[in-house]
């Protein structure tokens, strides 16, 4: 009756806690399944998943004035997001190096992956680059099918071991996150 307006039991809550500087538990719910998102989006090509994990903690901290996580945290979790993108990034190049394969090599095998990838999808990526990497280095070694198939092999192998790597990376960030919001 003073000209305050009714709301629901849960905006009630949810304008309380931010009138109050206390956490706004919706916030907190939307970041960590955002964080649930991009940790399954890891096995998506394309999906910048570590960036987009990095950017939903700080965007949670801001909301919160930057009280919660904590800035330790908040740091950690920032760099292991980031270290997430940054091994997906690199894996398929250095495994293919240690394979034997050259730089060059994996390069135009990733971009034959990339075309094939609109054409076949996430499958036609692996095949892309392992037929590549395959068929170059069948022609460089003067037809050793032994030492092309461990190169494509090994490129192959480094780019799927990546996504798990980044899923396990950004799964430990939601839960890390989770706990220490709720």
């Amino acid at each position: 009756g003073r000209g305050e307006k009714s709301y629901s039991p849960e905006l009630n809550r949810f304008y309380r806690a931010r009138r109050e500087g206390r956490m706004a538990l919706p916030a907190a719910e939307i970041a960590i399944l955002l964080l649930v998102v991009w940790t399954a989006s890891a096995f998506v090509p394309f999906v910048p998943s570590g960036v987009l994990a990095a950017l939903t903690v700080l965007g949670y901290a801001y909301t919160t004035g930057f009280a919660e996580p904590g800035l330790v945290l908040l740091l950690a979790l920032v760099l292991v997001s980031l270290l997430a993108s940054a091994v997906d990034l690199v894996s398929g190049m250095v495994s293919g190096k240690i394979g034997g394969a050259s730089t060059r090599t994996v390069v135009i095998g990733t971009l034959v992956g990339i075309a094939l990838l609109l054409t076949l999808g996430p499958i036609g990526f692996v095949v892309g680059l392992a037929g590549t990497v395959f068929v170059t280095a069948l022609y460089r070694n003067d037809a050793e099918p032994d030492a092309a198939a461990r190169q494509a092999a090994y490129a192959a192998v480094g780019v799927l071991a990546s996504a798990f790597v980044q899923a396990v990376m950004l799964g430990s960030v939601a839960v890390a996150f989770a706990l220490s919001v709720l």
